[in-house]
């Protein structure tokens, strides 16, 4: 859930990453060096752009974002969600994501991952040797064909870096260079130490490829990988290219023709326009100069519901929202005391009170709409009768940590602090600021906390691996099970879907009864647009995939 894992100090498989403050991150290694302003995409600094703008695509698209972006490196950045969304947009993804309906939304879909840039990427009998082909003919905006070469310099990057693709890559069985081969062009194969159900997930957010011609141009013996000008200089040739980067203002993209393959963007241009205040963002919105707010809170999109010329659209999140107790710390080390607290949580009036309604009640620690899910994870309603029974007439103190600067959480906090002290758990609320929840975060030694995240990979054994297994990351409850630990080691080398459905059946049976969290709701995702906007397509990690948009005016 919140925070991060720090895949740049030597992680194990079990080292993986969950969402903090509602997204999702890859890494925690941060790289600082910014974009110099009017760079243009895959080329040096000062040099004209050659990249035609838009395609077949058409119209303009204005999206205010609360920040401009920290580098350009996607193998160095963790904490930076404009640079996360803009990553997602305009570096070539070998395969990626298709698309489903869920509950009148749109959203990705992580049990259909094909080709993207790459013709195929397919496995061996074995489910350990993965070849990846090329489409021929594909170029960067710096003119170089797209090869297999520039996959494997990339990946040879990210295994010298240590952070992003290493970290995560640790999970299927990739921890060195050499297991992956150039065969020919346009062929990659990938050597897996073990085979794993979690490849194509895991490969959907690694497999972006640099040019790497354009790169060792710019490599010295003091910077061999180019870190210092990948910071600063664009990179093109994904869904989008970077037509104009404006330090601290603006960032224009254009719709890549040279795209070969399917859902092209549907805009051809699209301007990214910092707009760091939420109220700005909200008069920009009605007055009709922007056509999407990013960085709008519910409260606010709630009143905005009604606004002339304003649609919010809704779309399912796995987000989740959860408290979370230290089952290693008094008096969360009583499975009793676990109990009571998830029977005096208010569920329904949390979901109406803090989200309008506008969320999913929570019946099991496995998210909605993941495979493996079920009721039978999550067996707790609100009743305080129980929940005094459980405790057995004795009263529970603690405190009740927060995030200060998230509205939503406060006021989760405050119907939860009622309810309980009904059933005997007497509550003190401690809001702690970003910097101070993260220090009391890595230290684990926080007996209650409300959390929001979401996960990147739709699969159990990756949410074992980030927050319900031994040294796991995100482990804020310090929870460990002997079976849940043989059953995730099991899962690394269960292929088959049948067998993976019963080991998470008993996993949700064992969390169910130890109750090491809180399952509160799953919000649904609101954003604030102007009403000739089409085409939303919800992202598990919160980082909007822009391909998809449309405009009309």
């Amino acid at each position: 859930m919140a925070g991060l894992s720090r895949m740049g100090e030597g992680p194990s498989r079990r080292t993986v990453l969950r969402l903090g403050g509602g997204v999702a991150l890859l890494v925690a290694a941060g790289f600082t060096n910014a974009c110099a302003a009017g760079t243009k995409a895959g080329q040096p600094e000062g040099a004209a752009s050659e990249t035609a703008p838009g395609g077949a695509a058409g119209g303009t698209l204005r999206i205010a974002v609360s920040s401009y972006l920290s580098s350009w490196d996607q193998d160095f950045v963790g904490f930076d969600l404009t640079a996360l969304m803009l990553y997602k947009n305009v570096f070539p993804y070998m395969i990626d994501y298709g698309v489903k309906s869920v509950g009148g939304g749109q959203i990705l879909d992580t049990g259909a991952i094909g080709p993207a840039f790459a013709e195929s990427f397919e496995p061996d009998a074995g489910n350990k040797v993965w070849t990846l082909k090329l489409r021929k003919g594909v170029k960067w905006a710096s003119g170089n064909e797209m090869t297999a070469h520039d996959v494997k310099w990339s990946k040879d990057r990210a295994f010298a870096a240590q952070a992003n693709v290493a970290g995560i890559y640790r999970l299927i069985g990739l921890t060195k260079a050499d297991q992956v081969e150039v065969v020919d062009d346009y062929t990659v194969r990938f050597h897996q130490e073990f085979a794993s159900a979690l490849t194509r997930q895991i490969q959907a957010i690694s497999l972006y490829v640099f040019d790497s011609v354009e790169a060792k141009k710019h490599a010295t013996d003091a910077d061999p990988w180019a870190k210092e000008w990948f910071a600063k200089n664009p990179q093109a040739g994904g869904y989008f290219n970077v037509e104009k980067a404006t330090q601290g203002q603006e960032i224009v993209l254009t719709a890549n023709p040279g795209y070969p393959g399917p859902d092209a963007p549907k805009t051809g241009t699209i301007r990214l326009m910092v707009v760091p205040a939420a109220a700005n963002q909200r008069l920009q919105l009605q007055n009709g100069d922007i056509d999407i707010a990013l960085g709008i809170g519910r409260r606010d999109i709630k009143d905005l519901k009604s606004a002339e010329g304003i649609k919010v659209i809704s779309a399912p999140s796995n987000n989740q929202v959860a408290i979370q107790m230290s089952v290693t710390t008094a008096p969360f080390d009583d499975v009793k005391v676990r109990q009571a607290l998830a029977y005096a949580v208010p569920y329904e009036q949390i979901i109406q009170n803090v989200y309008g309604g506008d969320a999913r009640p929570a019946k099991s620690v496995v998210p909605l709409d993941m495979p493996g899910y079920a009721e039978t994870g999550y067996p707790y309603v609100h009743d305080t009768a129980k929940a005094r029974e459980l405790l057995g007439g004795r009263t529970i103190q603690s405190e009740l940590v927060f995030q200060t600067d998230n509205e939503e959480q406060q006021q989760i906090a405050v119907l939860v602090q009622s309810e309980a002290k009904k059933a005997g758990i007497e509550l003190k609320l401690a809001p702690l600021d970003p910097a101070t929840l993260a220090e009391r975060r890595e230290k684990k030694n926080i007996p209650l906390q409300i959390t929001s995240g979401q996960l990147w990979v739709n699969d159990v054994e990756y949410m074992l691996g980030t927050s319900f297994t031994k040294g796991a990351a995100l482990n804020y409850s310090n929870y460990v099970n002997d079976e849940i630990e043989e059953i995730f080691d099991k899962s690394h080398t269960t292929i088959e879907e049948a067998e993976r459905l019963k080991l998470w059946a008993r996993v949700q049976e064992i969390l169910a009864e130890d109750t090491p969290w809180v399952m509160i709701c799953q919000p649904n995702f609101n954003l604030p647009v102007r009403e000739e906007v089409a085409g939303w397509v919800e992202p598990m990690d919160g980082l909007a995939r822009l391909r998809y948009l449309t405009v009309t005016k």
